[in-house]
C-alpha cells in the first residue's frame, strides 16, 4: 500500500488518535490524527519556532502531542471539513513524502512556511483577515494612547462601535497603502458618534523591509505596560494567533495625522435627520469621506 492509499484509508477508520503511517520508512515517521477538530497528518519537529497558519478548511499548525507517557511536539496539516478528505488526503501525502534521501522532508523541517506558501497559492487561496497594516496602524494609535492614558481599550477586537475607548475620548483609526488620496469610507452611523470626544486617525503606511510589523508593535505596546497575554488574546480574536507568519510582515509610516470630529467635520449622524432621528426604515448609513482639505494635526 502507497503513502496516499494508507492515509485515505486511515482518515476513513481512525476515530479520535493517532496511527504511524506504516508506508513510510522509520527513519523518516509521520502520523495520521483524528479529533474533534478535525483529521489530517503530524511530524515530529524538533523546533523553538511556533507555526500558526490557516485558510478555507485547512491549517499548518506546531502542537505539543502526548502519546502514552511521552510528550513531543508535531508540524501538524489538519483539515476540519471530513467531506474533504479523499481530497486532501493528497495533500497530506506530499507533505510527508520524504522524497529522494530524505531532501524534501529536510526542506519542509527547514522551512514549513515555504511549503505553505507554495501549497495555498497553487489551491486559489485568498486571506480574509484584516489586512495587517490596518491592525499595525490600530496597535500604533493604541501604544500612543496608552503612554497617556492607560484606560483606554482596544474595542475593535469585540467588534466596538469606535476601534478604541478611553475615559477621555473615543478613538477611530484609518490607514491605507496608497500613495495619495485619503479617502475613507464610514460604514455606520455610529462610527463617527459618541457621547465623549471623538478623535479620527489616519495613517498612510507602505509595505518596507524597514518599518514595523505586528510583533514589533506588540513587543513596543507590551514594554510601555500593556498586559502582554492581553494583546496577544486580543490579536488572537483578530485572527492573528502566535506563529502567523504575516504577524512579521513590515510597514513603513508615510504620514500621520489626527483630527477632531467636531462639528466641522463632514459626517451623518442622529442630528443629520429631521427630529436628530435617523428615519426608522434606514438600517445603515455608509459613505465617504475625503479627508484632504480638513484641519489636522501630525502626531
Amino acid at each position: 500500500m502507497g503513502i496516499l492509499e494508507e492515509i485515505r484509508e486511515c482518515f476513513a477508520s481512525t476515530q479520535n488518535g493517532a496511527r504511524d503511517l506504516r508506508s513510510l520508512s522509520k527513519e523518516f515517521p509521520a502520523m495520521v490524527i483524528r479529533n474533534n477538530d478535525g483529521y489530517g497528518v503530524a511530524i515530529e519537529f524538533n523546533d523553538e519556532r511556533d507555526i500558526s497558519e490557516n485558510f478555507a478548511n485547512s491549517r499548518l499548525f506546531t502542537q505539543i502531542i502526548r502519546i502514552e507517557n511521552d510528550e513531543r511536539k508535531y508540524l501538524i496539516l489538519s483539515c476540519m471539513r471530513d467531506s474533504l478528505r479523499y481530497e486532501f488526503a493528497t495533500v497530506c501525502a506530499q507533505f510527508v513524502e520524504p522524497g529522494l534521501d530524505g531532501i524534501e522532508r529536510k526542506n519542509l523541517l527547514d522551512d514549513p512556511l515555504n511549503w505553505w506558501k507554495q501549497w495555498r497559492e497553487l489551491m486559489g487561496n485568498t486571506i480574509s483577515n484584516r489586512e495587517a497594516y490596518s491592525v499595525i496602524a490600530e496597535m500604533m494609535v493604541l501604544d500612543d494612547l496608552y503612554k497617556k492614558d492607560n484606560s483606554v481599550e482596544w474595542a475593535a477586537v469585540i467588534s466596538g462601535s469606535h476601534d478604541i475607548e478611553g475615559d477621555q475620548g473615543s478613538y477611530e483609526v484609518k490607514s491605507t497603502i496608497k500613495r495619495y488620496g485619503a479617502s475613507i469610507t464610514i460604514s455606520s452611523q455610529h462610527q463617527l458618534q459618541s457621547l465623549k470626544r471623538l478623535y479620527l486617525y489616519f495613517c498612510r503606511l507602505e509595505q518596507s523591509k524597514e518599518g514595523v510589523s505586528i510583533n514589533d508593535m506588540k513587543n513596543k505596546l507590551v514594554e510601555d505596560g500593556y498586559d502582554k497575554e492581553k494583546i496577544e488574546q486580543q490579536l488572537f480574536h483578530l485572527g492573528y494567533e502566535k506563529g502567523a507568519s504575516v504577524r512579521e510582515d513590515k510597514y513603513k509610516v508615510l504620514e500621520k495625522r489626527k483630527y477632531e470630529v467636531d462639528d466641522k467635520f463632514p459626517r451623518i449622524v442622529d442630528s443629520s435627520f429631521k427630529g436628530d432621528h435617523i428615519p426608522d426604515l434606514v438600517t445603515q448609513i455608509t459613505y465617504t469621506i475625503d479627508l484632504d482639505g480638513l484641519e489636522y494635526n501630525v502626531w
